[in-house]
């Protein structure tokens, strides 16, 4: 009975093990191995992770709906749940991209042997809302389900394990 336990308890890390496919290809410029999440669905926006050997992009592409004018001074503020102050609530990212007006925004983190320890909180904290504030009067919100949540943290740990195979 105790095996039949333990065995129940391992059943939710061995899940998540298997979830921890990401997609393989090769650099046509450098020709070194790349990594990909494909496209995550989150509500008003799709995202993908892609890992190349400098870095980690985190790259956002708006729905139609929220798709607007998005420029380098565009800022990503993270809301993660809990939290005593607020350094340990939210976290601001600048938009590593180029001005565009197709609803794109990129977070980009350096790869390394050592992980930044901002994506560290990615995969650490659960994400309530990601807001985007920029020209725009009004932020564009991607709120996060309990779900989306727990996969987006996933996810992240994810790329966190794989993106040293790519160095």
């Amino acid at each position: 009975m105790k095996h039949f336990i333990i065995v129940l308890m391992l059943a939710p890390l061995l899940g998540f093990a298997q979830d921890c496919k990401l997609k393989k290809g090769i650099d046509p410029i450098t020709s070194k191995p790349t990594l990909s999440t494909g496209f995550i669905d989150l509500p008003g926006a799709t995202l993908s992770i892609d890992i190349n050997s400098k870095e980690i992009d985190f790259f956002f592409v708006m729905s139609a709906t929220n798709a607007k004018c998005l420029d380098e001074n565009t800022e990503a503020e993270v809301v993660f749940e809990g939290g005593k102050s607020k350094a340990e609530i939210k976290t601001e990212y600048k938009n590593s991209g180029s001005m565009n007006c197709d609803g794109i925004f990129h977070i980009i983190f350096k790869n390394s042997q050592f992980i930044p320890s901002p994506l560290q909180k990615l995969a650490a904290k659960k994400v309530l809302v990601i807001r985007l504030k920029g020209s725009t009067p009004k932020p564009i919100e991607l709120n996060l389900t309990p779900e989306l949540q727990q996969t987006f943290m996933n996810v992240v740990s994810c790329v966190i394990k794989e993106a040293k195979t790519v160095l």
